[in-house]
């Protein structure tokens, strides 16, 4: 389902309720202005979502969008299975190294 402007400035608003909203929109706009800046506000709603109402964060995830997109929708509408250093994650992994015969880094092992 595609996405509005409308939606974009909603969660702006929500997300950044005591900052001025043009001033973030206009940060925002910096990802959709080349050809292959793909999905605009559906990055836009994930580059809002993932910065928690921190500019600094907002900034961060705008410039990984602006290299690879797939990213902050990735992160932004997988959150559990982006969260790659779970304790969970860490025993599948370490899991599927033994049965492969091989040693677990040293970060597994806190599993």
């Amino acid at each position: 389902m595609p996405h509005s402007r409308e939606e974009v400035i909603a969660a702006v608003r929500t997300a950044f309720p005591r900052s001025d909203a043009s001033e973030i929109l206009t940060l925002l706009e910096q990802y959709g202005a080349e050809p292959y800046e793909r999905e605009r506000e559906r990055v836009q709603l994930a580059i809002v979502n993932l910065s928690e109402g921190d500019e600094d964060k907002l900034r961060y995830f705008l410039s990984v969008a602006k290299q690879d997109y797939r990213d902050v929708l990735f992160w932004s509408e997988n959150p559990e299975e982006a969260k790659i250093d779970t304790p969970e994650k860490k025993e599948r992994v370490r899991k599927m190294l033994e049965k492969l015969g091989l040693k677990p880094p040293s970060g597994l092992s806190d599993a």
